[in-house]
């Protein structure tokens, strides 16, 4: 089994994300607000390395806040859920797209 997460900032294309995992067979996703690394620290300005993290981050719009899907899938549906996500989202190797990630479940109840 997989945990699979996308973190997203373009929160207008979660409902569609979630209608092609379901599409797909994907059920139990989970939707979450979160936010990034540049709007938590923002309004940091006393931190020393502060200049040094606005020129990394630079680019992220420190006000938006995005959203976090998660969903534990079986490893034979972690290809059909990726590729469900891209259909919608595009390519997340672009700046600020997304992240896409999943990590192996060694233990999980509840999930039918």
């Amino acid at each position: 089994m997989q945990l699979l997460f996308l973190v997203i900032k373009r929160v207008e294309l979660v409902d569609e994300i979630m209608k092609e995992l379901a599409k797909a067979g994907i059920k139990g996703g989970t939707c979450i607000d979160s936010m990034g690394m540049a709007k938590s620290i923002s309004g940091m300005d006393n931190l020393p390395a502060m200049s040094v993290l606005r020129e990394i981050l630079k680019g992220d719009d420190p006000v938006q806040r995005g959203k976090t899907i998660f969903v534990v899938i079986n490893d034979d549906q972690l290809e059909i859920a990726k590729n469900a996500i891209l259909k919608v989202t595009g390519d997340l190797s672009q700046p600020n797209a997304g992240v896409l990630f999943s990590v192996p479940v060694t233990f999980a109840m509840g999930i039918n």
